[in-house]
């Protein structure tokens, strides 16, 4: 079997959705997002062909910290355990060491032991695993307390997000559209004058819009901090109501965090867990 990893092209679509259709129980989010990746300068699609038909497909972006996030890994039934993830994993990650990234980042359902597998055999590492929760569908109230940092904010924001637990338990990063990036003092200079970061007391949290494919969530990316200062910000971080109100509210916590009991007291849904997984892009 002769395989070939080159660039996604449109054309590609119809070939691969055959079988990405069905994947999930027809739940996939790639077909929402094809488009999108295909058109995004800031990331690089790929297909593998085998004789001249594309069965599989991957992406890879440099995220704000300058480390390098895999995605988006499907292939054929037909063609699994042929070492055709690894072809495209190997392509993408010879790509962003031409282009100067340390670090190779990835994520996997925590029930997917088929991708870990994979994983494995590609060198990366668990790094530690977070819980997604979703805020119930009430409104939520703000809380005066709370307030949004702002520039001269910045070397105190840096200590109280990196001297959290949360900050070590969850290998010190935050979550941007279920895509992991370190909270390098730099980085959460940047999100500090984007006006992502909210405080009270000891506790800190980042909040972004997100979204996938047409769909839209505001995400608390990261919280930390002691629980009753914590929680307080993150239920007013997603009490905000901007130009865009998505529908979904969603909130990514280090597992451990006691936030997360606190947030299942308040009726918060638990949609599933996520392991990081991470590797040095030197060779070996």
């Amino acid at each position: 079997m002769r395989a070939v990893v080159r660039k996604a092209r449109p054309s590609d679509r119809s070939e691969l959705m055959k079988f990405i259709r069905g994947i999930w129980g027809g739940h996939d989010y790639i077909p929402q997002v094809w488009d999108d990746w295909l058109g995004d300068r800031k990331g690089s699609m790929f297909v593998v062909e085998v004789g001249g038909v594309p069965v599989g497909m991957n992406r890879f972006r440099i995220l704000e910290d300058g480390s390098a996030w895999f995605e988006g890994v499907r292939v054929h039934p037909k063609y699994r355990g042929q070492g055709l993830a690894s072809l495209l994993g190997e392509n993408s990650m010879r790509l962003a060491r031409a282009k100067g990234v340390k670090t190779f980042r990835l994520t996997s359902g925590s029930r997917n032991h088929t991708a870990h597998r994979q994983i494995a055999r590609m060198k990366f590492k668990e790094a530690s695993r977070i819980s997604v929760y979703e805020a119930p569908k009430r409104r939520l109230e703000g809380d005066p307390t709370v307030r949004r940092a702002e520039g001269g904010d910045e070397k105190k924001l840096v200590r109280l997000i990196r001297g959290t637990k949360e900050f070590k338990m969850g290998s010190g990063v935050f979550w941007d559209g279920f895509a992991a990036a370190s909270l390098t003092p730099g980085v959460i200079g940047g999100l500090v004058r984007e006006g992502a970061v909210w405080h009270s007391g000891k506790g800190v949290a980042v909040t972004r819009v997100g979204g996938e494919g047409g769909e839209q969530w505001r995400q608390v990316c990261f919280a930390g901090g002691p629980l009753a200062d914590s929680s307080r910000v993150v239920r007013h971080a997603l009490s905000l109501e901007g130009k865009v109100r998505p529908r979904r509210r969603l909130v990514y916590l280090a597992q451990g965090s006691p936030i997360i009991g606190d947030l299942r007291r308040r009726a918060f849904t638990r949609m599933g867990s996520l392991i990081l997984f991470e590797r040095s892009a030197a060779k070996g």
